[in-house]
């Protein structure tokens, strides 16, 4: 099968021009403020090109909006219980689940789930907690998220400046390395959504399911190099992660993607006023591929979050 999609990073712009307060905007703000002048040249191109990765990865909130674009109906069944929130007692599973939870809240709320979002914001409320992480996040920022809970560009952009706060005060707390379980937490969870909506009896809804996963191959390349780069620092949580994934690796080795440069194109963004780069990439997968990806993803769920 041959698929024509749009980039991690055009389809990440399309969301920033959506909604203009979300995290990976936020977050970029945050690099141009980092100083790396006391690096070497080389260790300075190292610093900018690892973090250029780390903050094109899709956060927990814009996984959720990935999901709910597919056109996919709302199921409770899929989301991680909030009640379990108080069984995870290591950093690394609430970190996990931190992003597992607010990826949860976001999907309950794009599908108008009012009191499920409200579960989730207590569950999330303990993450931070457990975390130590509350001294990053104003008293009054989660009332707000619940006073606000019907009106979705102020939840998101609450949730966004919280987590963007929370990523911040790892790294400066020297836990950088949460900020990737996190992230990883997220984009599992939303992979887990749109894997398991799959309905044979749906061919369209079906065939724009496989295209994401199969398309988030090149951002599970940049997760996974992403945790790679900590390896030399021996991040007991990191090596744990990257054993626990191994097996998503060989699954996504078996999709094949190549870039026909030809067919790149640049388009003029009217919000950035700027040029734009689009490409065009196929990618092919068999069947059997596709279904071993599903697997993959869900036993990594399932492990998160028992």
């Amino acid at each position: 099968m041959r698929n024509v999609y749009t980039p991690l990073f055009v389809l990440i712009t399309g969301t920033c021009m959506i909604f203009d307060s979300c995290s990976t905007c936020s977050r970029q703000q945050h690099i141009s403020g980092d100083d790396v002048n006391n690096l070497s040249g080389a260790d300075s191109v190292y610093v900018n090109v690892a973090r250029n990765v780390f903050y094109s990865l899709p956060t927990p909130i814009e996984m959720s909006i990935l999901v709910k674009n597919l056109g996919v109906e709302y199921r409770s069944t899929l989301l991680n219980d909030p009640l379990n929130a108080s069984t995870y007692a290591t950093s690394n599973k609430m970190a996990l689940n931190f992003g597992i939870y607010v990826t949860d809240l976001v999907y309950a709320g794009l599908f108008n789930q009012t009191q499920t979002m409200l579960r989730y914001k207590l569950a999330i409320q303990q993450m931070i907690d457990g975390l130590g992480m509350s001294v990053a996040v104003d008293n009054n920022v989660l009332k707000s998220l619940e006073e606000n809970i019907n009106d979705k560009e102020t939840m998101l952009r609450i949730l966004a400046e919280t987590y963007s706060s929370c990523s911040v005060y790892l790294k400066e707390n020297g836990r950088d390395f949460l900020s990737i379980s996190v992230l990883v937490g997220g984009w599992i969870e939303g992979m887990y959504i749109a894997s398991s909506q799959t309905n044979e009896n749906l061919v369209s809804s079906e065939k724009q399911i496989e295209r994401l996963v199969i398309d988030q191959k090149l951002t599970f390349d940049m997760l996974w190099q992403v945790m790679s780069d900590s390896i030399n620092r021996d991040i007991p949580e990191i090596n744990e992660l990257m054993t626990e994934m191994m097996g998503l690796v060989e699954a996504f080795d078996a999709v094949e993607i190549s870039t026909d440069t030809s067919q790149n194109k640049v388009v003029f963004d009217e919000k950035e006023q700027t040029d734009v780069i689009e490409s065009l990439a196929l990618s092919s997968v068999r069947k059997e591929t596709f279904e071993n990806i599903k697997e993959q993803i869900r036993t990594i769920r399932h492990n998160f979050v028992k």
